[in-house]
């Protein structure tokens, strides 16, 4: 009851209303902990660092991400694909869960436009928005 309450307060008042507005737009939910979904946003090329020398970025918010979209993946495959056997699910989740797929699913949802990162061309750079899907489904988990 409360959460319904105030959901239209952090969105449009809150001292993180920006963030608030991004995760509400891009999954129609307003988080509890909204310092997880800006975690999430920031890649390594940033090169932020606490005082105590820690960096910040989403790389550990992204393994878990990984994990539950392969697990989630993996589930509904198997459920969908009852008579296939496990090199046909093993391809298909891979071709699900790919760099490019998920690079892709960033860029229809917006989530390119939030990423924080260094700006450069490298090979790296192409993996950044598929690398924010992962830790923002890390931060949702």
């Amino acid at each position: 009851m409360i959460d319904f309450l105030l959901r239209p307060w952090r969105r449009n008042f809150g001292r993180d209303k920006a963030y608030y507005r991004i995760v509400d737009d891009m999954f129609g939910f307003i988080p509890h902990n909204i310092e997880l979904y800006k975690l999430a946003l920031i890649h390594k090329s940033a090169s932020l660092v606490l005082e105590d020398g820690r960096s910040i970025n989403n790389e550990r918010l992204e393994y878990l991400g990984d994990a539950v979209i392969e697990a989630v993946t993996s589930d509904y495959i198997f459920i969908e694909y009852p008579d296939r056997d496990e090199g046909f699910m093993t391809k298909l989740r891979s071709k699900i869960v790919s760099r490019q797929s998920l690079n892709a699913l960033a860029v229809k949802i917006g989530l390119d436009t939030h990423v924080i990162s260094n700006g450069g061309a490298g090979i790296a750079q192409k993996h950044i928005h598929g690398d924010a899907f992962e830790a923002m489904m890390g931060a949702i988990y």
